[in-house]
């Protein structure tokens, strides 16, 4: 089975509506990057390990598409359907396996549901198998060296093993929209219906409070579905 797709991506920062700041660090991010030559001379290297969490929808895979377009570098996404094994040590056999070909090139490739292999080796409900996985990735990401940027992502941070974190060179909390958030989340996707500057898109705000951005997306997708197919 493949251990990951790869993919080029077209999005650019004005697709992410999250918190200023998650923006301003992914830019930064980016610029560092591109700019890498003029770190080293002064002993300092880019960022290229992040960690982004928080509620599923909120937009931490975009973010890492968004960086791929930034960077100009293809999208990696790791399928950890594929790297999972119930065989003894082939599942850090495939780990290394992608990290061997991503210090090869240069890419931003996303470990999604990263909880999977960074979880807690003292949690009592996890077999020696997982806990040998997630010394393995340690080790991994502690040797790389390469041009590529990695981004674990993950929805359930309280179950990382607290060494995991320090592997990052940056952290990002992806929230759940705000007000503003969730008004500009409206405006973006019901800006396709014709008669959109009738909607009072305040009262949608209100009533959305605690709603993910891909719930809104999901709600105004669906209330366009039907419109269109009622007219």
């Amino acid at each position: 089975l493949p251990l990951l797709k790869i993919k080029q991506e077209h999005f650019n920062l004005n697709n992410l509506i999250v918190d200023d700041k998650i923006k301003k660090i992914i830019y930064e991010v980016s610029v560092e990057n591109k700019l890498a030559s003029k770190l080293y001379p002064h002993g300092l290297k880019p960022r290229r390990k992040l960690l982004f969490c928080g509620p599923p929808g909120t937009g931490k895979t975009l973010s890492a598409k968004i960086m791929s377009q930034l960077m100009g570098y293809p999208f990696v996404y790791v399928l950890f359907d594929s790297i999972l094994s119930s065989y003894l040590g082939e599942t850090a056999t495939n780990l290394r396996k992608i990290f061997d070909f991503i210090q090869n090139g240069r890419y931003v490739v996303l470990f999604d549901e990263f909880d999977i292999i960074g979880k807690k080796r003292d949690d009592p409900h996890e077999h020696g198998e997982i806990k040998r996985v997630v010394n393995n990735f340690i080790q991994m990401i502690d040797n790389f060296d390469s041009e590529s940027i990695i981004i674990a992502a993950t929805n359930h941070q309280h179950l990382l093993d607290t060494a995991i974190w320090r592997r990052f060179q940056e952290i990002l909390y992806f929230g759940l929209p705000d007000e503003r958030s969730r008004n500009l989340l409206f405006i973006k996707y019901l800006r396709v219906f014709k008669h959109s500057e009738y909607l009072n898109i305040s009262d949608f705000v209100k009533l959305t409070k605690g709603f993910s951005a891909s719930d809104i997306a999901q709600i105004c997708e669906d209330s366009l579905r039907r419109s269109l197919l009622l007219n």
